[in-house]
């Protein structure tokens, strides 16, 4: 699961055309804690998770759904 949002993040954060420095300042985290979550070796607190949405400018369940063209390739 973690390395799903992991992935998800990493996306929405680039269609958002956002570094990971821009990203981890506004959430308060560093910018290797965030590459760790990116990568899915670490899974964020809930709370942490919620920033991500407000930062993104995401509904909160966004970051944990893939795109139908990923479902298919997983499924």
């Amino acid at each position: 699961m973690s390395e799903l949002l992991g992935r998800r993040l990493r996306a929405l954060r680039r269609l958002k055309r956002l570094t990971q420095h821009d990203l981890a300042s506004e959430v308060g985290i560093s910018v290797s804690m965030l590459s760790t979550i990116e990568r899915g070796s670490k899974y964020p607190r809930v709370d942490l998770i919620k920033k991500f949405a407000r930062v993104l400018d995401v509904p909160l369940e966004d970051l944990f759904v893939l795109p139908e063209n990923n479902v298919a390739k997983h499924s």
